[in-house]
């Protein structure tokens, strides 16, 4: 069993080398939290013989803390802190559900953005999860013998197919929005072609009346330009009727 204990702070800065001057093992890994300007909290699992420490700001403590179920060993520790990257992924999932059932109905700039604003967020969170893998397969190729690395290997990955996975959501939610533009576009093109087409024949009309030559009985009679308002709307009503029929309206 291990010595473990928390250390709180916010002066955690990346190290390349695995180990230090001192004998100490590190490893770091960023947690996620939407809510955050920084969009999540670097934390560092320090470790020599016994000992082992987690640095951390308080904020990210006060986040992973019901996570953190194993503490036995530093690589313990590490797959506790990916149970808590579940929980942001399942979150994730629920975004990316939630834009792209909007999608299907909403062509704003907004859910356009903001789903532009997830896929950019989980591209970072792909990234983090990388350097994490890395970070893990470098300390199996040293033969560093850490208990629970293989196991915390295996949900690394897990995480990274799933974000991988949410990324091409994201695209489809685009997709869906394009269609959904393309559908309104269509019907509105849809109808000012029928529009037009109800006025040709009216236009027909009007052109044949407004020739004006002397042997048209319509232009002497009296109820003439009655008649021709009247056989302007007939045909109209009429035409409406097709394209009601054909459902093109």
């Amino acid at each position: 069993m291990c010595a473990f204990q928390v250390v709180e702070t916010n002066s955690i800065r990346e190290k390349m080398a695995l180990q230090d001057e001192e004998g100490f093992y590190h490893f770091y890994i960023k947690v996620h939290d939407f809510e955050s300007k920084t969009f999540g909290y670097l934390l560092e699992i320090k470790w020599k013989d016994e000992e082992v420490l987690l640095l951390a700001p308080s904020e990210a403590l006060e986040k992973i803390k019901t996570a953190l179920l194993k503490r036995e060993s530093p690589g313990h520790l590490l797959w506790s802190i990916l149970q808590y990257e579940y929980r942001v992924l399942d979150t994730m999932e629920e975004k990316v559900e939630h834009l792209q059932n909007a999608a299907l109905h909403d062509i704003s700039r907004e859910i356009l953005r903001n789903i532009l604003r997830v896929k950019k967020t989980l591209f970072a969170m792909h990234r983090d999860y990388i350097r994490v893998r890395n970070r893990i397969e470098a300390f199996l190729d040293e033969k560093t013998q850490i208990s629970g690395m293989k196991e915390s290997l295996r949900d690394i990955n897990e995480l990274i197919y799933g974000v991988e996975y949410l990324i091409e959501e994201t695209t489809v939610a685009i997709q869906l929005v394009q269609n959904t533009l393309s559908q309104r576009i269509n019907k509105t093109m849809n109808i000012l072609t029928v529009f037009a087409t109800i006025m040709m024949p009216l236009t027909l009309i009007t052109g044949i009346y407004g020739m004006n030559f002397k042997n048209m009985p319509e232009i002497t009679w009296e109820y003439g330009y009655y008649y021709s308002l009247l056989l302007m709307l007939a045909v109209a009503l009429v035409m409406l009727y097709y394209f009601k029929k054909k459902k093109l309206l």
